[in-house]
């Protein structure tokens, strides 16, 4: 028996970003930098996406960030780059997403991970973590060549699912696109802190991913 199935999110919900943040301190960057390059990243993804063209995360990741150096006025080689477009095969598991997962396992929930990033970059993170028994699946944008938060991207999640599908991400873009292609949505404030007014509502929002796992985990539905 199971509750239905949850989605999550993986590179700035489950994993922080704080070290690719601080490969870029190192260089001399502000803090800031890291929400900089990010969001140029996923702007740009999302353009080639949109406009029915395709490239891995990561490879956008790499063409992005000597602009983004050079928008701050801070000069790298190569090398240094190269550094910190690595450190995004090292990002940490957020400090209280091993007790959410435990949580949600034993509630009965069915555990995805739902990716811009690759399957393959994923499965070592959550191996690393040692989190991967928890996931049931794997679903990357590179298997559609679409990125979130393009409907197709979230159907992967219905291939093989029981009762009500969530996703649960720190990104308020992430779950508008949830919410538009028909699931649930929790969004985690931890990182953005305000939902963006504009979009669809979120059907939960908490601080933290041990908030949403208990009250997921409350839930008394159940599906065969």
């Amino acid at each position: 028996m199971a509750k239905g199935t949850i989605a999550f999110d993986i590179i700035g919900t489950c994993f922080s970003l704080e070290k690719p943040r601080q490969s870029l301190i190192a260089l001399g960057a502000p803090a800031y930098a890291l929400e900089l390059w990010f969001a140029q990243t996923l702007r740009d993804a999302f353009a080639l996406s949109h406009a029915g063209s395709y490239k891995p995360l990561k490879e956008v990741l790499a063409a992005e960030l000597p602009r983004t150096m050079q928008t701050l006025g801070i000069a790298a080689d190569k090398a240094q780059l190269e550094s910190a477009i690595a450190s995004f095969a090292e990002l940490q598991l957020q400090p209280e997403a091993l007790n959410a997962l435990q949580i949600l396992h034993n509630a009965g929930w069915q555990i995805v991970a739902l990716t811009n990033g690759s399957e393959d970059s994923t499965r070592q993170l959550l191996a690393k973590a040692n989190v991967l028994d928890y996931f049931r699946q794997i679903y990357s944008c590179d298997a559609i060549a679409k990125t979130k938060p393009h409907p197709e991207v979230y159907a992967m999640t219905k291939q093989d699912a029981t009762g009500d599908i969530w996703l649960v991400a720190a990104h308020a873009w992430d779950i508008q696109g949830a919410k538009a292609a028909g699931l649930k949505a929790a969004y985690i404030t931890k990182q953005e802190r305000e939902y963006l007014f504009i979009y669809p509502q979120p059907d939960l929002i908490a601080e933290d991913l041990v908030t949403v796992a208990d009250k997921l985990a409350e839930s008394i539905v159940t599906y065969t």
